[in-house]
């Protein structure tokens, strides 16, 4: 089974101050062995995130920048022993998917373009299970086709 987890997923997993690091690492265990995918997209968007927990806010900083640093070190690692499987896909059928899942959703439902382009990908790289702590992607994916599925 190939899994594509979304940046809620994969940053309370390597956070261990998240809200959801406990349940994230609970059912990671329970699918360790599965097929867990990497896109460009993940590259861009895990990465920033991770980097901008290190910033000022509300005079509480989440993460320090060595801490910060070494998370993405180690994902960097996940990604080189292909325990994080890198995959590609053209990114115009990417965005093309993106904005069709637009036209069927942003109507009657929140969906940034974050979003969209994670589900997009998802489906672009045939994903068995799209995998997030974020109910409204959660939807989102579901709505597509995509088997989705939220621990929290």
């Amino acid at each position: 089974m190939t899994i594509y987890a979304d940046t809620s997923f994969i940053v309370a997993s390597r956070v261990r101050h998240d809200v959801f690091h406990r349940v994230a690492l609970t059912w990671f265990e329970r699918h360790e062995n599965e097929t867990w995918l990497w896109s460009p997209w993940h590259r861009v968007e895990v990465l920033n995130t991770i980097r901008q927990l290190t910033r000022d806010r509300d005079d509480s900083k989440p993460l320090s920048v060595m801490e910060a640093k070494a998370i993405i070190r180690r994902l960097e690692a996940d990604v080189r022993r292909d325990y994080l499987v890198h995959m590609e896909a053209d990114w115009r059928d990417v965005l093309r998917a993106a904005s069709e899942i637009s036209v069927g959703n942003a109507f009657d439902r929140g969906c940034s373009a974050t979003d969209l382009l994670h589900v997009a990908y998802a489906l672009e790289l045939a994903s068995d299970l799209f995998v997030t702590f974020d109910k409204e992607q959660w939807k989102l994916a579901g709505s597509t086709g995509l088997n989705a599925e939220s621990p929290s």
